[in-house]
């Protein structure tokens, strides 16, 4: 028992926020027609009795006038200011500056940040339980160092994204999928946006007034895309013989669902 309050299985989230940033664009670019992702960060945070989320402003180009560079950060500012709010969460800003176009925005002081916060609350034994939620690979360190010392550590990774030594130093793992991040949206949000519709059959839906348009062959599976009258079908035949069928009114989206979907976890170089 950690807390003197008596509390069980105190739980703790800390949030690599840059990390979180690239999940939620990658997402709203490839599959959301590029719509600010409206996140319920309660749900998000479900079941955690603190969250430490680390970030910060992104810095100035060179050659940005100063208004351009407000206006910029105004998003980011908003978003601090909204998880400040927030009963459990806590914001810790580190600072950033702008190299060149070729390496951009570095940041600074975040990681080492994350490092001593999580280290403190582990000696101090304030939790059961951390989940760190980065793809970064320089936090192998620090979660190999919080496993030996008998801290129990989740890592939160965007799926594909991460260094499969990170992704195994923790106890347990979760790959953050579209599915994962559709739970964390607004209601409000999930009624502009859609995903594509699943189904299962037995048969092939498919007759001659459907046009194949694509296919998508990774060295796993194969997938044909069919097309009629704008609406798109994609077909994946399981190893069972049955076949799983996705449906969406977009071609693009459509086919960065189903890499995504059916890409694994983790990768892993024999």
């Amino acid at each position: 028992m950690s807390y003197s309050s008596g509390i069980k299985n105190v739980k703790y989230l800390f949030i690599d926020g840059g990390c979180l940033d690239s999940l939620l664009e990658s997402f709203s670019d490839k599959l959301f027609g590029k719509k600010q992702l409206e996140i319920d960060y309660c749900r998000l945070a479900n079941g955690y009795h603190k969250v430490f989320y680390y970030d910060c402003l992104p810095a100035q180009k060179q050659g940005e006038n100063q208004v351009d560079y407000q206006n910029r950060i105004k998003p980011k500012i908003k978003l601090f200011n909204h998880l400040k709010s927030l009963d459990r969460f806590h914001v810790y800003e580190g600072t950033a500056r702008f190299r060149d176009k070729r390496r951009g925005q570095e940041q600074k002081e975040v990681d080492i940040m994350i490092a001593v916060d999580m280290y403190r609350h582990s000696s101090r034994k304030n939790m059961d339980e951390a989940t760190l939620l980065t793809s970064d690979l320089d936090f192998k360190p620090l979660i190999d160092a919080l496993v030996q010392e008998g801290m129990y550590v989740s890592l939160w990774y965007p799926k594909t994204k991460a260094n499969y030594e990170l992704v195994d130093a923790a106890d347990s793992r979760q790959a953050l999928t579209v599915y994962t991040v559709w739970g964390w949206l607004t209601e409000d949000f999930r009624k502009k946006v859609s995903l594509p519709i699943f189904e299962k059959s037995s048969l092939l839906p498919i007759d001659d007034s459907w046009t194949q348009v694509d296919n998508i062959e990774q060295s796993t599976y194969e997938v044909f895309v069919y097309e009629k009258e704008n609406n798109y079908i994609a077909v994946f035949q399981t190893i069972e013989g049955d076949y799983n069928l996705y449906q969406h009114n977009n071609l693009d989206q459509l086919k960065f669902f189903i890499v995504h979907i059916h890409s694994p976890d983790v990768i892993r170089y024999s």
